[in-house]
């Protein structure tokens, strides 16, 4: 009697061993064992095992992300220089975009045959003449005398002084097919021109025409003792709300901030 009490805790032992290494319940293999012996010993030692493999410690493998010649990708765009593909410009343009990426990154080459039609054989300078032109009409349309910069280092950069009818500073400028717009102190972010016979984006426009005209504001959120806005936005006055036609977005380094607001208080031309 004393030697089948043995064998059953043994068994319920051993099985409960076996059946924590294999993933099952240790506690029912171990009743089980009390019960019926070297049978669920048996039993658990057939049973597949539940534990999912320890993963490996070596890193996966990935395909190995072929380089960009830029060599190749330059001689390809002087070699579709001289076979009357790309003029000068484009060759230029294309060589700056190579550049600019990064030799390890995946993107095809800045400018193929493909692209160039595609493109409508349209360069950086394409957008120069539209874009001088819409603010050229902006000027008049406010009445005001616009100062074309040669100190800021852009295409067409514009600047707006304080002059009767705006009493704040307002800058634009176009460069490499993005519009830019700033003022004293602040900033918005660039915008993408989509076509180059485009000038100002209307969105961007209708909006500065509203600012102009006393319909619009350039909130400023800057915290304290910091020597730039954390946030910037541009907003028109429509059925009596404000909403937000442009902003440049940002985390503030501290809750404690101050909000300016810019206006145009001269609209006695615009």
């Amino acid at each position: 009697m004393n030697l089948l009490i043995v064998s059953m805790l043994i068994s319920a032992g051993v099985g409960g061993v076996i059946a924590s290494f294999k993933g099952r319940s240790p506690a029912l293999w171990m009743s089980l064992g009390l019960c019926t012996g070297p049978i669920a010993v048996a039993l658990v030692l057939c049973l597949s095992n539940r534990k999912e493999g320890k993963p490996s410690k070596r890193p996966a493998l990935t395909p190995p992300v072929p380089k960009r010649s830029i060599v190749d990708e330059i001689h390809g765009l002087a070699e579709m220089r001289e076979r009357g593909l790309i003029n000068d410009d484009e060759f230029l343009q294309g060589k700056v975009q190579i550049l600019a990426w990064p030799v390890s990154s995946p993107i095809p080459p800045a400018l193929t045959p493909q692209r160039v039609w595609a493109d409508g054989r349209r360069t950086w300078a394409s957008y120069q003449s539209a874009t001088r032109a819409s603010l050229e009409q902006f000027a008049r349309r406010h009445a005001l005398d616009p100062s074309w910069r040669s100190d800021v280092p852009l295409e067409v950069p514009c600047t707006f002084l304080v002059q009767p009818g705006l009493s704040f500073e307002l800058s634009l400028a176009l460069e490499k097919g993005t519009i830019h717009c700033w003022g004293a102190g602040w900033d918005l972010d660039p915008i993408d021109l989509h076509r180059p016979e485009q000038g100002l984006p209307p969105e961007l426009e209708a909006a500065l025409d509203a600012l102009v005209c006393g319909a619009g504001r350039v909130v400023i959120r800057q915290t304290l003792g910091a020597t730039a806005p954390f946030w910037v936005t541009l907003q028109t006055k429509t059925d009596g709300r404000w909403h937000t036609v442009r902003r440049r977005c940002g985390i503030p380094a501290s809750p404690i901030w101050r909000r300016t607001i810019v206006t145009n208080t001269d609209v006695s031309q615009a």
